[in-house]
């Protein structure tokens, strides 16, 4: 039996929410590579020439997620392969020259060119040289989303660390810029359904990838109550205090929703989980505390009724469904 301390594990046992964990770069660089070449950190992996490393690291520190991707199709000797959202493209490059360039004008936010990519992709994190995790879990979930996705719809990738490999297996699904965690492999399936038909699987959905961590929270929660009630997604709202008091340093707030015709209060309070990030601190029992949010309850309730602080200035937003309207 093996004695390794699985992070995953550990963040399991501790009942770590996955909700509010969905914060997701604006701009994706994916890059075709081997996955055997992979190396930790990413931009120095096996057959990188000097000029695609600085290009890469340039990118990461401008706040891009670079990600290293395979599909099972080997490149070598057949030029670079890179993908770009939002602009939603792929760009064959015959030289590692022409890969700089391209990458460069990304970086600086001029007009790509290349091919239209119009299928979903579907990150899935494998980087067994980031943490063990990562490689148990995440494989097993990958194997099964190459089995049931059509490819007509779905590009699938093993991909290098997407964030939070206490919640493996780990995905990213552009260009909706949604954050996943803990999918299991019999999951998939339902999964697949939902995200081909637009919709979030709340299931393992990590939250809203531009909102503060008490919202993507209290919006999973009110979606999760429209579907136990019979409501439409479409027809979840929240109102939003204004921002500088809403989500000011405190250890309790509520935020409302609208669900069709009920208005909910979200009563959301903190709680701090000790957290190890990787496995290997994990090993070394290095403990860091995480403050995290959640929901306390969950209570319908009046028009007269208002958000957090009593702010009269709220404002409503539509729930991140994931359906267009």
């Amino acid at each position: 039996m093996s004695s390794h301390v699985f992070c995953r594990e550990l963040c399991l046992k501790r009942h770590e929410p996955l909700a509010g964990t969905g914060k997701v770069a604006a701009r994706s660089l994916l890059l075709h590579w081997p996955r055997g070449k992979w190396r930790v950190p990413r931009h120095e992996s096996a057959g990188m020439g000097d000029r695609l490393r600085a290009a890469l690291k340039n990118a990461m520190d401008a706040g891009i997620h670079v990600g290293l991707v395979d599909d099972g199709n080997a490149r070598d000797g057949d030029g670079f392969l890179l993908q770009l959202y939002p602009q939603r493209v792929r760009l064959a490059c015959m030289t590692e020259a022409e890969l700089v360039d391209q990458i460069s004008a990304f970086l600086a936010g001029e007009k790509i060119g290349g091919e239209a990519e119009p299928r979903i992709s579907v990150l899935c994190c494998t980087d067994s040289r980031r943490d063990a995790c990562c490689a148990r879990f995440g494989f097993a979930t990958f194997k099964a989303l190459k089995k049931h996705a059509d490819p007509a719809r779905f590009q699938v990738f093993q991909c290098t660390h997407v964030g939070g490999c206490r919640f493996a297996a780990s995905l990213m699904v552009l260009p909706q810029r949604q954050r996943y965690g803990r999918l299991s492999p019999e999951e998939v399936p339902a999964f697949l359904e939902a995200i081909g038909e637009g919709r979030v699987y709340l299931p393992a959905y990590r939250g809203r990838p531009d909102a503060p961590e008490p919202f993507q929270v209290a919006e999973i929660a009110a979606l999760d109550w429209a579907d136990r009630h019979g409501i439409d997604r479409r027809q979840v709202r929240i109102d939003l205090p204004d921002a500088n008091e809403a989500f000011r340093p405190g250890d309790r707030m509520t935020l409302i929703a609208q669900a069709g015709d009920a208005r909910l209060a979200i009563d959301l309070a903190t709680v701090s989980y000790p957290v190890q990030t990787r496995c290997n601190s994990a090993v070394k029992d290095e403990d860091n505390h995480s403050t995290r949010w959640r929901v306390s309850g969950i209570t319908p309730c009046s028009e007269e009724r208002r958000s957090y602080a009593g702010n009269d200035e709220s404002a409503s937003l539509q729930a991140d469904t994931g359906l267009t309207s």
